[in-house]
């Protein structure tokens, strides 16, 4: 069962949660590079981490497969590979489509790449939500191998905790560390009314500065 707290979440834009990160001098949001692969579906939950390390060994990543079957309902697999620049992880697929049925069997959120995917079609059909670096046919088999579950990842330029709050939306992802959840929640609230009543104001004919500065919002 979803919690109530998450329930709000997924009524807020990434935006907003960003903004609100901003001022508490809190980078939440994941580079422009890690984009959605299903349009207009959002996602939010818990973060399960996977990091990866570049190796030549042939190993399948049967650890990344167990915190799959280890995750809870409702959670966001986070997987990234540890010492690899953008280019070089945007050709390696860390995440398919036995991989999309697996979690979608399992309830998962969805999940973030840091690295390539493939199998787009199949997530599609599954209507399994996937945020990547790339979209690339390759295997991560004899490219990297997993090196920890459930430990600190950076993805996207954003370290991501196990158990920090993972939201995505058509602008991108954000995530949220556990310890600021609340706070982090009720700022971007107050962010979103506030840009609603700039918004009734512009429908009502007020010029566009003189409502922004009214309402302190940019």
């Amino acid at each position: 069962m979803k919690s109530e707290i998450l329930k709000e979440l997924e009524k807020i834009p990434t935006a907003s949660l960003s903004d609100a990160l901003d001022s508490l001098g809190i980078r939440g949001f994941m580079d422009h590079g890690i984009k959605p692969r299903i349009s207009g579906v959002r996602m939010v939950g818990f973060a399960v981490t996977v990091k990866d390390a570049l190796s030549k060994r042939k190993v399948a990543p049967m650890e990344a497969l167990e915190a799959i079957e280890k995750a809870q309902e409702g959670n966001v697999f986070v997987r990234a590979i540890e010492g690899a620049g953008e280019d070089e992880a945007s050709n390696i697929a860390l995440f398919g489509g036995i991989m999309a049925l697996g979690s979608k069997k399992k309830g998962l959120a969805g999940a973030v790449i840091n690295g390539g995917a493939r199998d787009v079609i199949e997530c599609k059909e599954l209507d399994f939500q996937v945020f990547s670096r790339g979209v690339v046919p390759s295997t991560s088999v004899g490219r990297t191998e997993v090196v920890g579950v459930n430990v600190t990842v950076k993805c996207g330029g954003v370290t991501v905790n196990p158990g920090d709050i993972v939201v995505g939306d058509s602008d991108g992802v954000v995530v949220i560390p556990k310890e600021k959840l609340e706070i982090v929640l009720k700022t971007a609230k107050e962010i979103d009314e506030r840009e609603s009543r700039i918004s009734e104001e512009l429908k009502r004919g007020k010029p566009l500065t003189e409502s922004v500065k009214k309402h302190s919002r940019i």
